[in-house]
């Protein structure tokens, strides 16, 4: 049975092989306090020199799809770095998954701390964590999957999209702030919880 995602990228296909093209390609997390996150694209397509507004749910065969085959990029900045906050926010939720919310939690938080370069210290302040144990080979392979997220995904920034090193740490590190903002709900307990 063909998954929703399989089918927006066999949609796609079948526009590009007929001789369409994207045009534009925004992206929406359609984000907010305490509203759930909702992920989507809207691609402007031409085909026959007439252009139609598609809105696709994103899902990670899309995503795949659009990034790594098409070489597409988002629009504008601000909606790269939300498109890449979904890529992480989907890698994170396998970590959760595979093992277990609070340790993936307390791994990337410990992993972000060493790394300077995306200058997320104020946001690592608020993320309350406990401090996991190293000994455990679970802690390898949830560090590897983690390090390995993020780092893919800068260097897909810059490979595969041709963005320049600092930019693609810059967007990199935007999307791990929205990560690390939407994971520990900082921004949230902020707006309802003033200080």
């Amino acid at each position: 049975m063909t998954s929703p995602g399989e089918f927006y990228v066999d949609f796609l296909r079948g526009v590009l092989a007929r001789g369409g093209r994207i045009v534009a390609a925004r992206f929406s997390s359609q984000r907010g306090l305490l509203k759930q996150i909702e992920p989507r694209f809207f691609l402007t397509l031409e085909q026959g020199g007439v252009q139609s507004l598609q809105e696709l749910p994103w899902t990670p065969e899309l995503e795949k799809y659009l990034l790594l085959e098409l070489h597409q990029k988002a629009s504008a900045p601000d909606e790269e770095a939300e498109r890449f906050a979904a890529i992480l926010f989907n890698n994170f939720e396998v970590a959760a998954r595979d093992f277990g919310r609070d340790f993936a939690q307390a791994v990337l938080v410990e992993l972000l701390k060493s790394r300077p370069e995306f200058k997320l210290e104020a946001w690592l302040a608020e993320a309350p964590t406990y401090s996991p144990s190293h000994s455990s080979r679970t802690y390898a392979d949830c560090v590897s999957f983690l390090r390995q997220s993020v780092d893919g995904l800068q260097n897909t920034a810059h490979l595969e999209l041709g963005y320049a090193l600092d930019t693609s740490v810059n967007l990199v590190s935007k999307a791990l702030s929205i990560l690390l903002d939407e994971t520990f709900h900082i921004s949230a307990r902020k707006a309802l919880f003033p200080q």
